[in-house]
């Protein structure tokens, strides 16, 4: 994993943390164990998409010239005309 990959799961996992705990705060919950317990929850996205070789996410992407490839052999649909 480079620098840059686990910068952007910490961040990834900031804005989980910083979600979970700001909705739980505006519903009125500020007992700190709940505030823990969403800390803790906020965790497992991150972390299913870090052990998932499969997702595209944190600089796994597909090669510049694989998708201008790709674009080159996509063809437009054209709407039918709903008249």
């Amino acid at each position: 994993m480079t620098q840059k990959e686990l910068k952007a799961m910490l961040a990834s996992y900031a804005r989980s943390v910083v979600g979970a705990a700001a909705a739980l705060y505006a519903a009125g919950v500020t007992d700190p164990k709940d505030l823990w317990a969403a800390l803790v929850g906020a965790l497992i996205p991150v972390a299913a998409r870090a052990v998932n070789p499969n997702d595209p996410a944190f600089g796994r992407l597909p090669a510049a010239s694989a998708v201008e490839s790709a674009l080159k052999k996509a063809k437009s649909k054209k709407a039918k005309d709903a008249e």
